[in-house]
């Protein structure tokens, strides 16, 4: 994350904004259907805050599936909500919007197999994201359990 957004939030940590889950403050960007809400740590981490219980899952690459169900979102609805909160809280919304690990979501959903949650997981990419994510299209492009439809999604996504 950007250096002046880490300081901006540790700012605003300073001066007792933000809610506090567990032992963390929490900065809440985009609350999903089911309730559970994506945002930022006092850290500058991307957090997802479960709609039960009073714990948050920071994002790393092992935990990266638990935020799938941001892909259920159309992804110019997700990254406008996304961008709004940010400005909000006084962040560069582009600085947030590019720091949210799109490719790291996408290949936990596509290591999973799942046909609906592929296809989701296919449709968010950006063009600009599709090079981080060039084996795992290939892997879905070439996996014969896989829809023909899924199969053929993917490899129209993969790059020359």
């Amino acid at each position: 994350m950007d250096g002046s957004i880490v300081a901006r939030l540790r700012a605003l940590v300073e001066e007792g904004k933000g809610e506090t889950i567990g032992t963390a403050r929490f900065f809440p960007l985009v609350t999903l259907d089911s309730g559970a809400r994506v945002g930022l740590d006092g850290e500058g981490r991307f957090v997802l805050a479960r709609a039960e219980g009073d714990t948050i899952v920071v994002y790393t690459a092992e935990d990266a599936h638990v935020f799938h169900e941001v892909l259920e979102w159309k992804r110019s609805l997700f990254d406008d909500t996304l961008e709004d909160a940010a400005r909000a809280l006084g962040l560069s919304a582009v600085e947030v919007s590019f720091a949210f690990p799109v490719s790291g979501i996408v290949r936990a959903v596509l290591a999973k197999n799942m046909h609906y949650t592929t296809r989701l997981a296919l449709a968010w990419l950006r063009p600009s994201e599709l090079r981080d994510v060039q084996d795992d299209l290939r892997r879905v492009a070439e996996d014969r359990q896989l829809p023909t439809t899924l199969r053929d999604f993917a490899q129209r996504l993969l790059v020359p």
